[in-house]
């Protein structure tokens, strides 16, 4: 379980990489970049930050390309903003809990779907059906 100050810094981390994302980076590749979460190490010299999939594999690859061709510069802005001994190495991963959840959640309403489809085919007792007559 993460400590209190490592959850403070991973939260002060999304807000700067976030706002770095949005208004000061202009390559191309990294348009519409969402920052899902941080996760830093206790001793806080790594930060993960996962970030969700922006459209196709190639898209994505392409902005993964280009966040890790920004990692310096976005260590540099952490530790500038941070009052901390070591500025962590920044590590960018590919969020795809997102996707999952989707996967999951179609899943559920087909089965749900699918059961409803199965109770009206079910006929209830004492009642004639039509096939009955």
């Amino acid at each position: 379980m993460p400590s209190y100050r490592a959850e403070r810094i991973s939260q002060q981390i999304h807000q700067i990489v976030s706002i770095l994302l949005d208004r000061e980076m202009a390559d191309p590749r990294l348009a519409g970049t969402n920052v899902t979460h941080v996760q830093v190490s206790g001793d806080l010299r790594v930060a993960k930050i996962f970030v969700a999939p922006n459209g196709d594999q190639a898209t994505t690859r392409d902005m993964l390309d280009g966040l890790e061709h920004a990692a310096g510069f976005v260590r540099r802005q952490i530790a500038r903003n941070l009052e901390l001994r070591v500025a962590p190495e920044v590590r960018f991963v590919l969020d795809t809990s997102i996707e999952k959840g989707e996967r999951f959640l179609r899943a559920l309403e087909q089965l749900h779907a699918e059961e409803q489809v199965d109770q009206t085919n079910i006929p209830t007792k004492g009642k004639p059906t039509t096939d009955d007559r």
